[in-house]
């Protein structure tokens, strides 16, 4: 009678529980402990890496910072799983399994922290110098594929895959490849020549000979995105662009002057012209934060009028536009008011009388 308790079916699940539990314990404290071990190392490899940084003042140390962050974690957890389940109850082909998807898992994190890194370095490089700015996405995109083709073939390596065939496949195949996509690459290749040589970056406005001009947005694998001045976008081929005639609005520095000429008549008052031009124009320019003074200057005597120039310093060239509208709104109010004649062509005929 003793016996038929024991055996009860209450008693037979306590023991498949207990023994559950034992199976399970030794691959659950493995997994946790790999976790625990992940968070502790990553807190103190971004404690580190953050006081060295703000010790040297290295930007790149922030950047490597945020790439390790939550990464070296997940990379604890996937592995702790892995080992966990080697030592569990498992059949071989479960562990097989699992050790095929830990080395795709681990491979494709290293290549997605690798390729986070280096574009947070570029972009760090990048805003350290205005005058080095260039374009990000084109080196983006080059990271990226480079980083990750790289890492598909260490994950076919990892699987008895010999890559060898497939570099030479590719090597031969690069050929025919190249051939077809003759424009394809050339964009590539001019628009990697036209950021490293840094004539244009994004940011400054240019005109091309062939009419085109507006504000660089972007540079890509293929082509350089303008912004015009009617808030629409040109889409420009970078081979094109390499082999144009470029002005460069923004270089060497981005404020440049402007001369706004101007015709009176000769009957007026020149020093007073020249009084209330001046008075305009530092006004104007004093509004707008620009920190220099206008420059006058009497340039020639004119068929019907009077010739000057006034030139004035702005901070970048979108600025001009309407920096010219109010200067001749209020010049013209100005001369009105003091009556002086703005000149218009005009010929004056003198008959001579014969006797």
């Amino acid at each position: 009678m003793f016996l038929q308790v024991l055996n009860t079916p209450k008693t037979t699940a306590l023991t498949n529980d207990i023994t559950l539990v034992k199976d399970w314990f030794t691959p659950m404290f493995i997994a946790g402990a790999i976790l625990f071990a992940g968070i502790i190392i990553q807190r103190i490899i971004i404690i580190y890496i953050k006081r060295i940084s703000k010790k040297t003042g290295w930007k790149g140390g922030m950047v490597l910072a945020s790439s390790l962050r939550g990464m070296i974690i997940l990379i604890s957890l996937i592995s702790g799983v892995y080992f966990g389940m080697t030592q569990a109850p498992l059949d071989a082909h479960t562990v097989l399994v699992a050790q095929s998807l830990h080395k795709i898992l681990v491979v494709i994190l290293i290549c997605f922290i690798i390729a986070r890194t280096l574009s947070g370095l570029l972009k760090a490089y990048s805003s350290r110098e205005e005058s080095s700015k260039s374009s990000l996405s084109l080196f983006k995109s080059i990271i990226n594929i480079v980083i990750y083709s790289v890492g598909l073939l260490v994950i076919l390596q990892s699987f008895g895959i010999s890559i060898t065939p497939i570099l030479t496949a590719l090597g031969v195949g690069g050929l025919a490849v190249a051939l077809a996509l003759q424009d394809t690459l050339s964009n590539l290749f001019a628009g990697i020549q036209i950021t490293l040589t840094r004539t244009i970056k994004p940011g400054d406005y240019i005109h091309l000979t062939s009419g085109e001009e507006g504000t660089v947005v972007d540079i890509t694998w293929r082509s350089t995105t303008l912004l015009t001045q009617m808030d629409n976008m040109t889409v420009i081929p970078n081979s094109k662009l390499a082999t144009t005639i470029i002005t460069n609005y923004s270089l060497p520095k981005r404020n440049l002057s402007i001369s706004i000429p101007v015709n009176i008549a000769y009957t007026s008052d020149l020093d007073k012209v020249e009084q209330i031009t001046m008075e305009v124009a530092a006004t104007l320019m004093k509004e707008n934060g620009i920190d220099s003074e206008p420059v006058f200057r009497y340039k020639e005597f004119g068929s019907s009028s009077i010739l000057f120039g006034i030139a004035m310093d702005i901070n970048d060239f979108h600025q001009q536009y309407p920096l010219r509208h109010e200067f001749i709104k209020r010049l013209n109010k100005r001369f009105k008011a003091e009556g002086i004649e703005i000149a218009y062509p005009s010929t004056n005929v003198y008959l001579k009388k014969e006797i």
